[in-house]
């Protein structure tokens, strides 16, 4: 990362973007044999064609290697990079130090973008000159590239200005796409790297944190990557366990470390003081919450924990998980665990609903 060039937190200056500008599309893959080749080729069929795609395969010990080697062969935008298993972070980081492009996107070695993704991105960055970092809607498909919901994932996307945001609310920023719907300009994506490969969890979230310091946000509403959800994903939860909840807490104690050190060199101690705590996110603050009780800690604990959720300004939950958050609480242990189960994990009574909505739902193909 560079050193500091400013004390004030503002966004960075940007020169102006060519007309048709390269991008570097980073592919770090472990063990994806089965959905590298599909990543693959959703970049090579994009409706842009000035690309270039890297692949890092970080110690696969499937064929891997072999799946890609193919498209290496075949088209001369494509390469690979090979390395002893060391991580996303030391992959990505491979990926970017042999990337050339004016534009870094990250592509998700299991993930599929549609074919005008970069064509839409690129228009979005031309569109408005201030901001470094773009982003667009997702939607979740399964390991056979199915559907698993017809809607896109977020709402609403961040767009703007939000650093000042992000340094009032323990460094978060909110409906952030993961890591297939990344774009970045060169001058805020070399801010970033190389990332520290100690960090295994969140890397996306480091990104997006980062950047979001540094320069604005553009998004796009629509969808343009399909996240694939499997069996073998990383850092996809089916439901909530102890052991989740505490690396994901974990995880975020390290991003937000990063993102301070990150503060201090590039903008001075001044600024980078003005990163609240973690309890300031309210993201932070429900993980927190669920796993004091998961952990079954004494009544006081899991009641000053609660009180820190309900009372912070964004505290915006609805639904089930909004009733659950806000008057568990006051229920008997064994009957909010109970609940718990039916807002957060996969019990029976999900199964069952999941059982008769595939009943009454019309066959769809996967979003292509």
């Amino acid at each position: 990362m560079q050193e500091m060039k400013t004390e004030k937190l503002q966004p960075i200056e940007l020169p102006q973007l060519p007309e048709s500008p390269l991008v570097s599309v980073l592919v770090a893959n472990y063990n994806y044999a089965k959905y590298v080749g599909e990543a693959i080729e959703s970049a090579l069929k994009q409706t842009y064609s000035n690309l270039e795609i890297i692949v890092c395969d970080d110690g696969s010990k499937d064929n891997s290697c072999e799946i890609i080697e193919t498209y290496v062969q075949k088209d001369s935008r494509v390469k690979l990079i090979r390395k002893q298993n060391g991580g996303v972070s030391s992959a990505l980081n491979a990926a970017y130090r042999n990337s050339q492009g004016q534009i870094v996107c990250l592509l998700d070695a299991d993930d599929v973008w549609t074919q005008d993704k970069l064509q839409i991105m690129i228009a979005a960055f031309h569109a408005n000159s201030k901001a470094g970092f773009g982003v667009h809607n997702i939607i979740k498909i399964d390991g056979e590239g199915k559907l698993i919901k017809s809607n896109p994932m977020f709402s609403n996307l961040p767009s703007g200005w939000l650093g000042p945001f992000a340094l009032d609310n323990g460094g978060f920023i909110y409906n952030v796409p993961l890591g297939s719907a990344l774009c970045i300009r060169r001058e805020v994506s070399d801010l970033i790297f190389p990332l520290d490969e100690t960090l295994v969890r969140n890397v996306d979230s480091l990104i997006c944190y980062i950047a979001a310091c540094t320069t604005e946000i553009v998004s796009v509403p629509d969808v343009h990557s399909m996240y694939r959800v499997h069996s073998t994903n990383l850092t996809v939860a089916k439901s909530l366990t102890a052991d989740y909840l505490e690396r994901e807490i974990n995880a975020f104690r390290r991003v937000h470390h990063e993102q301070k050190q990150f503060l201090k060199n590039f903008y001075g101690n001044e600024v980078a003081e003005k990163l609240t705590d973690l309890d300031y996110s309210w993201t932070y603050l429900q993980y927190r919450y669920l796993l004091s009780h998961l952990q079954y800690k004494s009544k006081s604990e899991t009641k000053e924990a609660h009180q820190r959720l309900i009372n912070h300004p964004q505290f915006n939950f609805v639904g089930s998980q909004q009733w659950l958050l806000r008057w568990g609480e006051y229920l008997p242990h064994f009957l909010f665990m109970v609940l718990f189960d039916t807002v957060y994990g996969s019990n029976w009574l999900k199964r069952l609903a999941k059982v008769l909505l595939k009943r009454t739902r019309v066959p769809s193909r996967a979003y292509r």
